[in-house]
């Protein structure tokens, strides 16, 4: 992810209780002891879960804009869209000084057929996707994506188009026109290029110095080359998205699933639980899930009543 934010960098479904993996043990970290009234739920834990892990294990490539029957990106009905924060002084979803000036912030998305277990930061947050969200009456952002990178593309010192322009060219580019309600904002530099294939996009990466081009948002085809170029490359690291900035941060809130943190990471279980209580105090309560790497692809997420530093 780039180090232009705190965090760097979004998914869920619908609920069967069957399917779902809760920890009842012991957490890695001391959960806070402190009485918090918790806020009102949008949903609950279980259903979070069930849904987070049946969108991980997902495989579709053909994600399809409710009323239009558009095509969207892979990101919009499947997969764990998701932005890695760092704590402090600050709520998690607010944007850093470098965000503003890009104004985009960075996210990753991750899933069972891409080999990402490496991501910026030890935690972080978890947007709903817009298909959850219609099935369950829930907030889920229907714009503002811009472009998707394989790798991490150390966007921060990128000012071309919000961090998908090419970094050759000091000047933006025309927006690629598109039919669906985010083609306002979808725009890929590989497109402004010429670049519509993957082998097009490892040709320009082997001879710029292993400088990216970005896919738009909502191509199909960038989508699947990024997934295979994660695979072909083999790379543990994250992908990297760019989402435009809503004003200063504070809607954001209503769009967040839940928070996450990297079992396997030293210290991350604190953070979650920091982040929770300030989403909390802005009056949404989200649950706290493990993400476990080394675990079964089929139960990536999973829920420990003793992780929550607010009750559920």
């Amino acid at each position: 992810m780039n180090t232009l934010t705190r965090f760097a960098s979004c998914a869920l479904v619908l609920i069967n209780l069957s399917a779902c993996t809760t920890v009842t043990t012991s957490p890695p970290e001391s959960a806070s002891a402190s009485v918090i009234t918790p806020a009102a739920q949008l949903q609950k834990p279980a259903a979070i879960l069930e849904a987070m892990n049946r969108n991980y294990n997902e495989a579709t490539t053909d994600c399809r804009e409710a009323g239009s029957n558009e095509r969207r990106g892979t990101y919009y009905c499947s997969g764990v869209l998701l932005r890695t924060v760092d704590d402090g002084a600050f709520t998690p979803w607010s944007y850093s000084p470098s965000a503003v000036t890009l104004g985009a912030t960075s996210y990753s998305w991750i899933r069972q057929d891409v080999p990402t277990t490496q991501l910026y930061n030890r935690a972080g947050f978890i947007l709903r996707n817009r298909v959850e969200a219609m099935a369950n009456g829930l907030p889920g952002l229907e714009t503002g994506f811009i472009c998707i990178y394989p790798f991490n593309a150390g966007t921060v010192s990128n000012l071309n188009h919000n961090g998908c322009g090419l970094r050759t060219l000091r000047t933006g580019f025309e927006q690629k026109a598109e039919r669906n309600n985010n083609s306002a904002y979808a725009w890929g530099s590989c497109e402004a290029a010429g670049i519509t294939t993957e082998a097009q996009w490892d040709q320009y990466y082997t001879q710029n110095g292993k400088r990216q081009c970005s896919w738009g948002m909502e191509n199909q085809t960038g989508w699947k080359a990024v997934v295979s170029t994660m695979n072909r490359y083999g790379t543990r690291a994250h992908n990297e998205i760019m989402l435009k900035n809503y004003n200063n941060g504070e809607a954001m809130p209503r769009y967040i699933a839940a928070f996450f943190y990297d079992i396997n990471r030293a210290g991350s279980l604190a953070d979650a639980q920091s982040f929770q209580r300030k989403l909390n105090a802005a009056g949404y309560n989200v649950p706290i899930l493990r993400l476990d790497f080394t675990a079964a692809k089929a139960n990536r997420f999973a829920y420990a009543v003793a992780d929550q530093a607010v009750p559920q």
